[in-house]
């Protein structure tokens, strides 16, 4: 009992302590597992109308699309541009936003992709414009049904084609990938089209709209004209006071809607070679030149020595690059050209071998997995009179394919040599490195004189030492100047040259700089005042100051004054030259001409449907006056958008095709349609609520 009333008297002390010590529990939750609330919440690269796109799920996302482009890049003998990743992540995003969105409309107006309307979009009679770009020659523009049917076959079930063990599925895996976002994009074009049509169906002009679309579009004028630009009067002539800004700004605000942006200083150097580095890429080259041309093993020394390896492929001299095509057209095999220096690289030819052969040679093609049980007996079949076409569906067959001999590093050396040293047009097997084929030679291009070609090729790149001397350069130039008021202190005498940029959380480049996302998302998660680290970034180190923030609101007018100021001048001087025009009591268009100090021009076929007009340009109020002014009747002065205009009617053209409500009903819902499938997207994200946390992360 004693006890009891112990505990009782303490217990403000222990409800404390049991505070505190929940406290800590959740803290170190928080720091250790990554698990807590607070974390969740902030593993996520974007809100949705309350619906989170996950950090892990946009990596896969981006990961996917990355490793298909890299092999969309990789086909083409090409690799991913610097700095495209950064765009990958903005596109996969921009897509995953839309998804939900759509999502949310679609399911509450009920519209679905059936599975049957999805499998005629993939393989039936009505194949979607994006499955048709992938399965479509390149040489000849046919689409390859046959082809694309294969390859659904082989990435929808891959073990019954072979792929059976985990390292050939691997190899197939990116396809698969992108076969599912591709089916998935077409579902979702097709669903998305289903619901502009539904808008535009929702659309139905009345009986006033079909006869005013009719009459405005029925005729058209020829005019001549007469322009006194608004250029014609000095802006330091026409005040703008403060209060006329400010009212502007007030009616045009709305325009002028602006996300948070990061006002940033930076510096960059150049990551380039020193004058020490030039000097011992020379002594390398010309101790190398002497070996390049005597050696008795020329592909080792280029494999030990150059920049760029030895490809032993036989060339058309005609398509060689210009100058290693000067040299091999007339040097002798193992003759070897001077060194030439030139864009700060060191270059030397030797011909290693010649033949006169095609430069390229079409076959067709059935294939099969490594050591398959079946190539022998199928190849057998075809050589006593089977049919390839038959046989084509089971065995991946292709009907065309253009084989070059530069072409053995996405296929197999054996393969390439294999076929071009094929006399015949038999059949015979050859492997690649995607497994074993069954090939026929269909035809070959003419006999050219072609070579094989070493090159010993040297760079001359900066040194670890230019890498350590520029950065701590720059390293002891920002530790010294560590916040942003200081950040332009002594930057002209240390060689320095600060640069200054406004940037958006979309951002991926600053002037100068092609990918520069790391120190944008740097920006959005510093402090104003604060220095970065330094970044490298496009070949240059970069450090940046955080000079500015600018919430998320309206552009202020300070930064808009210009603009405004600019309209308001030219109402102005719109309003002094109708005046002074007016006040001469002109009655001839060569009159106002002369009184304008211009001359008279022509423009033909201005309508209301073209707001735009041929030698003029964006001139509504043209495009509105002129179908419905008479003929000769003197137009204007009136107020334009590059100046004032008074003009006259010089010929109409009416068109005889009588009204027909059902055209006109076409023509605006086809307008219509255009308008609502180009901004449809813009308007569910207009009125979505999106949090946007992706430059947390990337």
């Amino acid at each position: 009992m004693a006890t009891l009333n112990k505990i009782r008297s303490k217990a403000g002390l222990l409800v404390v302590i049991i505070g505190v010590a929940l406290l800590a529990f959740i803290v170190g939750d928080f720091l250790n597992s990554g698990h807590t609330f607070y974390a969740m919440n902030q593993n996520k690269v974007a809100v949705v109308n309350g619906t989170n796109i996950g950090v892990e799920e946009f990596q896969e996302r981006v990961k996917v699309r990355t490793d298909e482009l890299q092999q969309m890049y990789g086909q083409r003998g090409m690799t991913l541009p610097e700095g495209y990743v950064s765009r990958i992540n903005q596109e996969v995003y921009d897509q995953m936003v839309n998804e939900i969105l759509l999502s949310e409309e679609l399911e509450e107006l009920g519209i679905v992709v059936s599975k049957e309307e999805l499998a005629d979009l993939l393989s039936g009679d009505n194949i979607s414009p994006q499955v048709r770009q992938y399965f479509t020659n390149s040489q000849t523009g046919e689409f390859d049904r046959q082809g694309l049917l294969n390859f659904m076959q082989v990435v929808l079930d891959p073990e019954s084609h072979g792929y059976n063990t985990p390292e050939l599925l691997a190899q197939i895996e990116p396809q698969r990938q992108m076969w599912l976002r591709l089916e998935q994009e077409v579902k979702q074009n097709r669903a998305v089209q289903k619901f502009a049509n539904l808008l535009n169906r929702a659309i139905m002009p009345n009986k006033l709209d079909l006869e005013n679309s009719f009459e405005d579009n029925k005729t058209s004028a020829n005019i001549a004209y007469a322009l006194q630009p608004y250029t014609s009067i000095a802006d330091s002539t026409i005040a703008v006071s403060d209060s006329e800004l400010k009212a502007e700004y007030n009616k045009m605000k709305s325009f002028y809607k602006t996300p948070e942006r990061r006002s940033i200083k930076y510096i960059t150097v150049n990551i380039v070679p020193s004058e020490a580095d030039y000097a011992k890429a020379k002594e390398k080259a010309e101790m190398n030149e002497s070996v390049f041309a005597t050696t008795d093993d020329g592909v080792a020394f280029i494999a030990n020595n150059s920049d760029e390896s030895y490809d032993d492929s036989f060339v058309a001299i005609s398509s060689m690059p210009e100058k290693m095509k000067k040299f091999a057209q007339t040097a002798s095999v193992n003759e070897s050209s001077p060194m030439e220096f030139e864009n700060d690289t060191y270059t030397m030819y030797r011909l290693m071998d010649t033949k006169v052969a095609p430069d390229s040679i079409k076959v067709r093609l059935l294939s099969f997995q490594p050591r398959s049980t079946e190539i022998d007996s199928v190849l057998n079949v075809l050589n006593h009179g089977g049919s390839f076409a038959e046989l084509a569906p089971k065995y991946n067959g292709n009907d065309e394919i253009w084989l070059m001999e530069n072409m053995a590093s996405s296929v197999g050396r054996p393969f390439i040599n294999k076929v071009f040293s094929e006399n015949g047009n038999g059949y015979f097997k050859a492997e690649s490195l995607g497994g074993e084929h069954i090939v026929q030679i269909l035809s070959r291009t003419a006999p050219v004189k072609k070579a094989k070609v070493a090159a010993y090729v040297l760079a001359v790149n900066p040194s670890t030492e230019t890498h350590t001397a520029l950065y701590n350069q720059l390293s002891s130039y920002s530790a010294a100047n560590n916040n942003a008021e200081k950040f332009n202190t002594g930057a002209k005498e240390a060689g320095y040259t600060v640069n200054s940029y406004e940037c958006s959380a979309e951002d991926y480049s600053l002037p100068g700089i092609n990918d520069a996302r790391q120190a944008i998302r740097w920006a959005f998660n510093a402090d104003k005042g604060e220095v970065s680290e330094i970044f490298t970034l496009d070949n240059s180190f970069v450090v940046a100051a955080l000079d500015n923030i600018t919430k998320e609101g309206y552009a202020p007018l300070e930064q808009v004054k210009d603009i405004l100021a600019m309209q308001i001048r030219n109402d102005k001087k719109a309003e002094k030259i109708i005046g002074d025009l007016k006040s001469k009591n002109l009655n001839s268009l060569a009159g106002y001409a002369e009184a304008m100090k211009a001359q008279v021009d022509s423009a033909k076929f201005v309508s209301f449907s073209s707001p735009s007009i041929a030698g003029v340009g964006y001139e509504p109020v043209l495009s509105g006056l002129a179908p419905v002014s008479e003929n000769g009747k003197l137009v204007g002065p009136v107020k334009g958008s590059r100046g004032v205009y008074v003009f006259t009617v010089t010929d109409k053209t009416v068109s005889e095709q009588p009204f027909d409500a059902q055209t006109e009903t076409q023509k605006i819902q086809q307008n219509y349609g255009y308008l609502i499938n180009s901004r449809l997207m813009e308007v569910l994200r207009d009125k979505a609520e999106i949090e946007n946390t992706m430059i947390r992360f990337f």
